[in-house]
């Protein structure tokens, strides 16, 4: 319990010591998925998401992803991922990005403590064309840190992550374009069946406001064939 108890102080630091007199909106983000659990170490996930400004805008983005996952031994894995946004435009039409991934997980356990560390490499290439910069994908590292805490007999899992975006692309202006720090509290409701809820403070995303927060809900089942 002590060590619960350390991990909750944690995740308040995250909140406590982040600027928020600048936080200029806040908004949800909804996802829901089927995951394959295939034979012989393979996997695919399939998902859409809706994500919304409390600014008037209401749901600015749409979503749906397929992912085909490999798990190359107990703590690393390897996924490609294919993900088309409907996003909401300046000309207030919806129109679609292509995002293509690919990414390396790995994990260790620490006692009840896991800590995974996930390395994704992303492509984004839009239709929207209003100047020359829409023409160019935009490419990005993206570093996820995460800690999971187990709590003895409990189908809760608390989480904590810090995620950084670095800029690829030739016209790139800072080191980081966005930084994401968050927290999550997933409960299992069945062997098939799982929800997940947190809130995520997001820094720096192009064409949103610099500072916002998000909360977080998903729901996934689990096909195991």
């Amino acid at each position: 319990m002590n060590l619960f108890r350390k991990f909750l102080f944690f995740l308040s630091l995250i909140f406590l010591i982040y600027p928020s007199g600048n936080t200029q909106g806040t908004g949800e983000w909804f996802r829901e998925g089927i995951h394959f659990d295939l034979p012989k170490k393979f996997s695919l996930k399939v998902s859409s998401g809706q994500r919304f400004l409390n600014t008037g805008i209401g749901m600015y983005k749409y979503l749906f992803e397929i992912e085909g996952g490999y798990k190359i031994n107990k703590h690393f894995d390897v996924a490609l991922i294919y993900r088309a946004a409907w996003h909401l435009e300046a000309n207030e039409g919806y129109y679609y990005r292509n995002k293509l991934m690919a990414e390396l997980k790995a994990d260790q356990s620490f006692g009840r403590f896991k800590l995974v560390d996930r390395l994704r490499y992303q492509r984004r290439t839009k239709t929207y064309i209003s100047d020359a910069f829409d023409l160019v994908p935009l490419q990005h590292l993206r570093n996820k840190f995460k800690v999971e805490y187990d709590i003895r007999k409990s189908k809760f899992t608390p989480d904590a992550f810090c995620e950084m975006f670095f800029p690829l692309y030739a016209f790139k202006y800072r080191t980081v374009d966005e930084i994401r720090l968050g927290a999550d509290l997933g409960y299992k409701l069945s062997k098939k069946h799982a929800v997940k809820g947190g809130i995520m403070i997001q820094n720096g995303v192009i064409g949103l406001p610099l500072e916002a927060i998000w909360f977080r809900f998903g729901y996934t089942f689990t096909w195991k064939i």
